[in-house]
C-alpha cells in the first residue's frame, strides 16, 4: 500500500510542523473515537490494517491509534492507496466550503468540479473560471486537500458512480456516462482500483430504488423538518409556471445553460418513506452530475450543520435564534433567476415580488413545448408551463412592456441593465469571483446596492459568508435580540460569525414571520 499522507491541522490546512500535526492528529483521533459529527467532512480516517478510509462518524469499530492516519480529503486518502468505506460511505460526507483566502478559491473550484467542470473541460479552463492560473490552482489543492484537482474530480466521479449503482437502477453503461466517465473501459478500471471489485458485483449485493422512468436516487444530509422548512420558504417564492412547490415536495423544468437557453428535462424532489428522493427526466444523462449538484446546493444538503451551529452558538446573543429546526440557507436553482427575483423584491413584500415574478414568466418566459405537464412523485411536473426568461430576452424588452406588468420605471431600468450585463457574460452564472469582487462588480450597476449584491451572492451562488447587513428583517431581529440597532453595528458584530455569516442571517430571519426575507 502506498504511504499514507500527512495529517492536517484543525482548520483543514496541511501543516508542515510535525509537532502541530501530532497535536491535530490526537484531536482528530478523539473526535473519531466519539463519532463527533462536528468533524464530519473536516477530515477522513485512513486505516492502515484494512486499506480503507472512513468518515470520522463511521460506526465501525475504532482501530488503534497507531493504525490510523488522517487526510484532508477523500481524494488524498484515495491517492494514498486506500479504498472508500462501504459502510460510512464517504460520498455522503458534508462539504466544508466556508473559507477565506486560498481556501475560498479551493471551495469554489470544488463546487465547479461537483457540477462536472473537469468531466469534459480542462484544468486551465477551471482555473480561469475562478480567476487563477492552473499552476496556482494545483498548488492550492495540494496545500489544502493533499491531492490534485484531477485526482479530486476522479474521486468524486467514482463516489457518484457508486451511489448511482446502488440506488438508481440505471444500466451500468449509463452510470458511467452519467458520472462523467468518457468510456466504459476507463470506468471499469477506475472502479476496480477504488473498490477492488467490478461495478456489477456491487450492484448484485445492493437493492435499488424501483424505477418508473427517468432516474431515481436518494439524497442524504437533511431531516424531514429541515426539508419541510425549506419547502415553506420556496413555496412563498416559487416562479409560477417554472417551479411547483406543494406540501410534499418541489418540482421544476430544467434549463442548465442560460446562455444557450436549452431545456434539458425536469425534476421532482419529495420526501418518501424515510428519506429524500430525487426523480429526474433528462435528455442527456451527462447533465445528471450538474443537476444533483444544483439540487444539493438548493437544499444545502452538504452543509456541516453541526460545525455551523457549534461555531454560531459561541455568540450568546444569537443563541435564541438558533433554536429553529431549519437553519440551512436556501439557494435558487439558477443565479440569474435569483438576481431577477432580488430586483423584483426590492422594497416590496415577498407576496408582491411573487406576483410580479409570475407576470414576468407568463409574459416573457418560453412556453414549454410539451405544454402543461402533470406532477407526481414519479417525476411528472404539474402546473409547469414555462422556462424562465433568458437574459438576452429581457435585455431587449421595451421598458413599456416591463412597466405593463407592474414594475416602476426605476425598477424596469435596473432589470434591463442587469439583463444586458448578464447576457454579455455567458459565464456569469458559473464564475463566482468571491464575495468582495462580486459585490464590487454588481453594485457598479445602476439600481443595485450592497443588499441586492449580498442577497444574490447568498441565495444565487450559495456563498456561506454573504451577509446583507442593511436588510430590514435582519435589523428587526438583531434589535429584538439585543445584538445591534444599526446596519453598521450589525455588520461589525457579525465579524465573529465568519465564515458562516449567511447561516447567522438565516437564524435571524427565522426569528421573524415566515414570509420575511
Amino acid at each position: 500500500m502506498a504511504s499514507v499522507g500527512p495529517c492536517i491541522g484543525y482548520s483543514g490546512v496541511m501543516q508542515a510542523s510535525s509537532s502541530f500535526a501530532d497535536t491535530a492528529a490526537e484531536q482528530f483521533y478523539r473526535a473519531y473515537e466519539t463519532r463527533d459529527a462536528r468533524f464530519d467532512g473536516r477530515f477522513f480516517v485512513g486505516v492502515k490494517t484494512t486499506g480503507i478510509f472512513c468518515r470520522p462518524v463511521c460506526p465501525a469499530r475504532t482501530p488503534l491509534r497507531r493504525n490510523v492516519a488522517f487526510f484532508s480529503s477523500a481524494a488524498a486518502a484515495f491517492a494514498a492507496g486506500l479504498r472508500p468505506c462501504l459502510r460510512c460511505r464517504p460520498e455522503r460526507a458534508p462539504v466544508l466550503r466556508a473559507f477565506a483566502g486560498g481556501q475560498a478559491l479551493v471551495a469554489r473550484a470544488l463546487q465547479a468540479i461537483d457540477a462536472g467542470a473537469l468531466n469534459d473541460g480542462s484544468l486551465e479552463a477551471l482555473a480561469t473560471r475562478i480567476g487563477v492560473t492552473s499552476r496556482h490552482l494545483r498548488r492550492l489543492f495540494d496545500t489544502y486537500l493533499g491531492a490534485t484537482p484531477v485526482q479530486v474530480a476522479q474521486m468524486r466521479r467514482l463516489l457518484f458512480a457508486k451511489q448511482l449503482i446502488e440506488e438508481s437502477g440505471l444500466p451500468l453503461a449509463d452510470v458511467a456516462f452519467a458520472a462523467g466517465f468518457n468510456s466504459i473501459r476507463r470506468f471499469n478500471a477506475a472502479f476496480r482500483q477504488a473498490y477492488a471489485r467490478v461495478p456489477g458485483e456491487l450492484r448484485r449485493v445492493r437493492s435499488v430504488l424501483p424505477q418508473a422512468n427517468g432516474v431515481v436516487i436518494r439524497l442524504n444530509g437533511i431531516d424531514r423538518p429541515g426539508f419541510e422548512g425549506l419547502l415553506d420558504f420556496y413555496r412563498l417564492r416559487a416562479f409560477a409556471g417554472v417551479e411547483n412547490v406543494d406540501a410534499s415536495g418541489y418540482a421544476r423544468l430544467l434549463r442548465l445553460d442560460v446562455a444557450s437557453g436549452a431545456a434539458v428535462g425536469t425534476l421532482a424532489l419529495h420526501w418518501v418513506n424515510d428519506g429524500l428522493q430525487l426523480h429526474c427526466h433528462l435528455a442527456d444523462l451527462s447533465h445528471l452530475t450538474s443537476v444533483v449538484a444544483r439540487v444539493k446546493r438548493m437544499f444545502d444538503l452538504d452543509a456541516p450543520m453541526a460545525a455551523v451551529r457549534a461555531h454560531l452558538q459561541r455568540d450568546l446573543l444569537l443563541r435564541p435564534a438558533l433554536q429553529a429546526a431549519q437553519l440551512r440557507v436556501p439557494c435558487a436553482w439558477d443565479p440569474w433567476e435569483l438576481a431577477v427575483r432580488a430586483v423584483l423584491g426590492q422594497q416590496i413584500s415577498v407576496k408582491g415580488a411573487a406576483t410580479l415574478a409570475s407576470r414576468l414568466v407568463t409574459r416573457f418566459g418560453t412556453l414549454h413545448e410539451g405544454g402543461r405537464m402533470e406532477c407526481d412523485r414519479t417525476g411528472g411536473q404539474g402546473g409547469l408551463t414555462h422556462l424562465f426568461p433568458l437574459p438576452s430576452t429581457l435585455a431587449d424588452v421595451a421598458p413599456a412592456a416591463l412597466q405593463s406588468i407592474g414594475l416602476t420605471r426605476s425598477r424596469t431600468a435596473t432589470l434591463v441593465t442587469l439583463a444586458q450585463y448578464v447576457a454579455a457574460r455567458p459565464e456569469w452564472s458559473t464564475c463566482y469571483p468571491g464575495i468582495d469582487a462580486f459585490v464590487q462588480d454588481l453594485t457598479a450597476l445602476p439600481g443595485i446596492g450592497p443588499w441586492t449584491a449580498h442577497y444574490v451572492a447568498m441565495r444565487g451562488f450559495s456563498d456561506p459568508d454573504a451577509f446583507p447587513a442593511a436588510d430590514l428583517g435582519l435589523l428587526k431581529a438583531a434589535r429584538a435580540l439585543g445584538i445591534a440597532t444599526t446596519a453598521k453595528e450589525l455588520e461589525a458584530h457579525a465579524e465573529q460569525w465568519r465564515p458562516w455569516r449567511a447561516y447567522a442571517a438565516q437564524a435571524l430571519w427565522n426569528y421573524l414571520p415566515k414570509d420575511a426575507a
